[in-house]
């Protein structure tokens, strides 16, 4: 263990090929690159994924590596067992830039050690919080002693970093200690030194790295002028959400930012929803009893707003799952409200339940409504894709991979299934304004449909087919046009989709016209040509296949018959004839009698025996 500041820190692994060596003698002022150091470190160990746990382990090995080489380590053998004895780093002792290094990472092992215990597994904060601010105590208690060591022994420029650390450290812990003059103090300190060593770097890494830093700063430094500025009370609480969701926003002020950010942004909302705020549903206002809903819907809102200031798909898509779980949470609520009061009976008020289900409502309407937008932009994508796909020369890769015109079919069915959806909602018929912007959205889903049917068509070459569809498209298309022109209740993706759809209607129907046009172009001079050759084809079938063999064209001559492979019946043909003889002599010849040349056999008795 070394210095106490973990209790599980690793074993020394020399993986930097430093030996021990005694300490070299002092040329002049050290020259300490701290911010580079701790970026590098962070980068390539640990905090690129937030694993704090990894850059604590790190750190700690560090250490061991530096105290082997300066031969200053905390044990002192002799005989028998060896003892302890803490050796404390002072200004007569730094004779190695590695005594400075060795501070540094002091400081940096407590703060990753602090940041580690911040999220505890069980996801309950308990006594990991005093630890915490024990550590961060700590970091900043060595982040002090370094900023002292390097203004004896170091350069001008390692003093600046070192002090821009030591009051970066002491504004994160003033920051968890909720000490907002003093965090704003010392941040607004460190802001400054990065900000002239920025200005005065040449261009290149190290400018960057100056200036990546004061980003991060930035959104910490306003938030705690925020906590500042609200602790004089009086505060509009709407306003200050949206204070904290702008800072929020911004990703560069780290984990501990975010958390803090996160916590009085719950916090503001809970204050909001207790206060007994109304909420409006077609044009009726509903005040809301129970403060949980309220939240919840709040957190939706709030979501809302931070989704129109995102730029990448994967950001959007990601915030609309956080805004339909927040809604989920306040139909749970609401759904628990209702069985509450019912189970109550003829006690139970009914005007509670009528505004509970009200309520329900309009968060119904609300998660249609977002699964609406977030369809959409699928949509958009798959268009994209889809004319990629049509202008790629690869036939093959193009079927395999490609977007076809049948998916934006179902995403467009999808949509028209959500719209009669929020039509059904009680009230929304009711209501002539909704009513008809309904009627209104899901001729426009309809037209979609229509489009990408005839686009299908158009690809296997129906044009007739395809042409009729672009016609029936634009049709919905001015129809969907004067409904939605009739409500108030439109808003701007509605006129934005109905123009996109006549601009792709008009544009379908020129190609559909231009690609028939080419086909039968293309066709008549094909049957030209067949037709020249259909009468060689038709004379060169009339020959047999045994007297052309090198020839099997005609064979499969489309006229429905079967192949002609020989004449039949063959024709006649002249034969020689040839002598034919008969034998009539032979049954009327005589032949001589030869008996009497044939040897006869004797016969005795041992004749007999000799037989076989």
């Amino acid at each position: 263990m070394t210095d106490g500041d973990s209790p599980d820190s690793a074993p020394v692994v020399g993986d930097d090929g430093e030996t021990p060596q005694a300490p070299a003698v002092p040329l002049g002022p050290f020259n300490l690159p701290v911010l580079k150091i701790i970026v590098e470190g962070q980068g390539l160990h640990g905090l690129r994924y937030g694993d704090y746990q990894r850059y604590r382990q790190y750190c700690a090995r560090r250490m061991q590596r530096l105290r082997k080489g300066l031969n200053f380590v905390h044990w002192e053998t002799g005989k028998g067992k060896s003892k302890f004895v803490q050796r404390v780093i002072e200004e007569d002792t730094v004779v190695d830039e590695r005594y400075l290094q060795l501070v540094l990472h002091k400081a940096e092992r407590s703060w990753a050690y602090a940041m580690q215990l911040r999220d505890p597994p069980g996801g309950v904060p308990g006594r990991e919080v005093h630890h915490m601010a024990r550590l961060l105590a700590k970091a900043v208690k060595h982040s002090a002693h370094l900023e002292s060591l390097a203004r004896s022994k170091a350069d001008d420029r390692s003093v600046l970093e070192s002090e821009a650390y030591a009051s970066w450290m002491a504004g994160t812990l003033f920051v968890e200690q909720e000490k907002w003059d003093f965090a704003l103090q010392k941040l607004s300190r460190c802001r400054t030194v990065y900000d002239e060593m920025q200005n005065h770097a040449p261009s290149g890494p190290d400018k960057d790295m100056y200036q990546k830093r004061v980003d991060e700063l930035d959104p910490l430094i306003r938030y705690c002028r925020y906590n500042v500025s609200r602790e004089g009370g009086g505060r509009d609480l709407e306003a200050d959400s949206l204070v904290l969701m702008e800072i929020g926003r911004s990703a560069a002020g780290g984990d501990m930012l975010r958390g803090k950010v996160e916590k009085s942004l719950a916090d503001t909302r809970l204050k909001q929803a207790a206060s007994g705020h109304e909420i409006e549903w077609l044009g009726e206002k509903i005040k809301i009893e129970n403060p949980s809903i309220h939240q919840h819907i709040l957190a939706a809102e709030g979501l809302q707003y931070e989704l129109d200031q995102m730029l990448t798909m994967e950001d959007k898509i990601a915030a609309y799952d956080k805004i339909f779980m927040a809604l989920d949470n306040a139909k749970s609520c609401i759904r628990d409200d209702i069985s509450k009061n019912l189970q109550k009976g003829a006690q139970g008020d009914e005007s509670l339940t009528t505004t509970l289900q009200q309520v329900r409502n309009k968060v119904q309407a609300a998660v249609l409504n977002r699964t609406r937008e977030r369809d959409l932009l699928l949509v958009e994508q798959l268009q994209v894709k889809l004319q990629a796909v049509s202008g790629a020369g690869d036939r093959k890769q193009q079927e395999r991979k490609a977007t076809k015109p049948e998916d934006l079919v179902k995403m467009f069915e999808t949509l028209l299934n959500a719209t009669e959806e929020l039509a059904a909602i009680p009230g929304i018929k009711e209501h002539a304004a909704m009513a008809k912007l309904c009627a209104a959205r899901t001729l426009m889903f309809k037209a979609w449909r229509v489009m990408y049917l005839g686009v299908s068509y158009l690809a296997i070459q129906r044009f007739a087919q395809a042409f009729a569809l672009f016609a029936r498209c634009e049709q919905l298309e001015k129809v969907a046009r004067q409904r939605l022109h009739e409500t108030d209740a439109r808003d701007a993706v509605d006129d934005v989709w109905l123009d996109k759809l006549n601009t792709a209607a008009r544009l379908a129907k020129a190609e559909t016209r231009a690609a028939a046009t080419t086909f039968a172009a293309t066709a008549s001079t094909s049957s030209a040509s067949a037709a020249s050759d259909y009468s060689s084809m038709k004379l060169l079938a009339a020959t047999p296949l045994s007297t052309r063999l090198s020839n099997y064209d005609a064979a499969v001559f489309g006229d429905g018959k079967a192949p002609k492979l020989v004449d039949f019946p063959p024709p006649i043909e002249a034969v020689a004839c040839k002598p034919v003889l008969f034998d009539l002599a032979l049954n009327k010849a005589q032949y001589p009698d030869l008996t009497s040349r044939c040897e006869k056999k004797k016969a005795g008795l041992m004749s007999w025996f000799g037989r076989k």
